[in-house]
């Protein structure tokens, strides 16, 4: 594992969670489609080598309301990619996505909820949620 995927593992386990069983990595074949259906869409490579990083860890987690990633193999990831919007998951009114160069956390209407639910990063995105679940937890 590279450090990004040991970083998203340990982020994933963190949680107490009731939703999923265990981190399911996706299979190389399942991967390699991936990468190959995204290079030709044109998204961008690093954005690629990031979900690949989590695909390799895990495809199709969930977790609590807020964090829920599409599987790799799944069409639904390029629903929105006519306007240039990547639909990598979705957890009861939570939408996660790529666009404009961040990841994201919001909803079906909206990009974000916020500009704090904006980020650089798929890992940023990750603990991003976290946070929101944690906040959630202690209402």
């Amino acid at each position: 594992m590279n450090k990004r995927q040991n970083e998203i593992r340990e982020l994933l386990i963190s949680l107490e969670n009731e939703y999923s069983e265990d981190l399911i990595p996706a299979s190389s074949k399942n991967i390699e489609a991936f990468k190959l259906n995204a290079s030709q869409k044109g998204l961008n490579f690093s954005v690629i080598e990031q979900l690949c990083d989590l695909y390799s860890v895990s495809d199709n987690f969930m977790a609590e309301v807020i964090m829920g990633f599409h599987s790799c193999n799944d069409d639904i990831l390029f629903e929105w990619w006519s306007e240039k919007e990547l639909w990598i998951g979705q957890r009861d009114f939570n939408t996660l996505r790529w666009t404009n160069g961040k990841f994201c956390l919001g909803d079906a209407s909206s990009i974000s909820y916020s500009k704090k639910n904006e980020y650089q990063t798929l890992v940023e995105l990750i603990k991003g949620c976290i946070t929101e679940i944690n906040d959630l937890d202690n209402k």
